[in-house]
């Protein structure tokens, strides 16, 4: 008897339509609580707000709980299911305590779609395969940014000290620069003041860390997405494999 209601368990979380109920849940459990942030229709309703949102606590909870009696301690071999039940665990701390910013902490569940849609789940393991590389492509880039910050410091200091005064002064334009935000009047007036020779220094920065490290950065990730693809394609060749043995 116990074993056929384990079974009955392990298909019912491993069913495609119980994934997808899963994902509506935490969909519909978003919407209200950014519904929750307008404060007049949050306080005229709030018993009712408060009851919904234990409602889907209370989902979440028997929902997790079903996967690890399901799975039960090989549940705690996959990082995403860790990732789950951290979130669910966060979503509990509300309960424990009054505070807004324990309350806050709710819209973490949205997270789980991180995890409920496959599709997500790749991108995010592509991100994190492609973390090695990307923090070189960062290293490059803060060693770029504290040359030029510097540089520009000695350069135009003097005549824009709200611009390139100090380091950090310096630092925060380039940043600013690095994003095309206000780059037109920012080198507008540098060269005004400093002559038409500075617009090359600003190109020149642009070109190399707007376009050229930022190139890089994404073909990083491309290739690592590729990456888990093809392993993914390679766990499925071997279990079919296997099925056919």
């Amino acid at each position: 008897m116990t074993t056929s209601f384990h079974n009955s368990i392990l298909k019912l979380t491993a069913n495609h339509r119980f994934e997808q109920l899963v994902i509506v849940v935490i969909i519909a459990n978003s919407i209200v609580l950014g519904v929750e942030t307008y404060r007049p229709l949050y306080e005229a309703n709030k018993a009712l707000f408060v009851t919904i949102d234990t409602a889907f606590l209370c989902f979440f909870v028997s929902e997790l709980a079903l996967r690890i009696y399901a799975h039960r301690l090989a549940f705690f071999k996959g990082g995403w299911n860790w990732f789950d039940f951290l979130i669910v665990a966060v979503s509990l701390l509300p309960f424990l305590g009054n505070l807004s910013a324990l309350r806050a902490l709710r819209i973490l569940r949205a997270l789980r779609l991180l995890s409920a849609i496959k599709e997500f789940r790749d991108i995010t393991e592509s991100l994190v395969r492609a973390a090695k590389g990307a923090g070189a492509v960062f290293g490059i880039l803060g060693l770029l940014l504290y040359v030029f910050s510097v540089m520009s410091s000695k350069l135009y200091g003097a005549s824009h000290p709200e611009l390139f005064g100090n380091l950090q002064t310096s630092l925060f334009t380039h940043v600013q620069l690095m994003v095309f935000d206000g780059w037109g009047q920012t080198v507008g007036g540098v060269v005004a003041t400093s002559g038409f020779l500075s617009f090359w220094y600003f190109l020149f920065f642009s070109l190399i860390v707007g376009f050229v490290l930022v190139s890089m950065l994404v073909g990083v990730i491309v290739e690592a997405k590729q990456t888990v693809t093809n392993e993914q394609l390679l766990k499925e060749i071997q279990s079919l494999q296997k099925n056919d043995n």
